[in-house]
């Protein structure tokens, strides 16, 4: 009876993810975040207790659609601040090219799709050094 009764609670959220998500652009990201947490609760794939985990997750909800779920460093110039620091890490002549990517780059992808890839298209008219020489 258990197994039925997680079984049909799964196929509910399932349905609810799937109405959610048909919706399109209209729906509230926060609000699909809240339902994929919701499903975790009712498919045990969290170690808390069903009750609990279904509290935290509609009270995260209520936060975050009060915007008190972000932390400070949640915010675009800190991103930009971060990808920063990783070019760094870069060797001196990759360098340059990887702070002008943070900069000037165009953003393609998004974070509910699996994540952001920024990318820099740079034409140049050096005339390549000929081999050797």
């Amino acid at each position: 009876m258990n197994r039925c009764h997680t079984t049909a609670w799964l196929a509910a959220a399932l349905l609810a993810l799937s109405g959610a998500a048909q919706a399109g652009k209209t729906t509230d990201p926060l609000r699909l975040q809240y339902e994929r947490e919701k499903a975790d609760c009712m498919t045990g794939k969290n170690q808390q207790p069903r009750n609990t985990c279904l509290k935290e997750a509609a009270a995260a909800y209520a936060q975050a659609r009060q915007g008190k779920l972000i932390s400070p460093s949640d915010r675009p110039d800190q991103w930009a601040a971060n990808a920063l620091r990783r070019c760094q890490a870069q060797p001196p002549e990759d360098r340059e090219m990887c702070e002008r990517r943070v900069r000037e780059g165009t953003v393609v992808g998004s974070v509910e799709g699996g994540g952001q890839l920024k990318t820099l298209t740079v034409r140049t008219t050096d005339i390549p050094k000929s081999p050797g020489g």
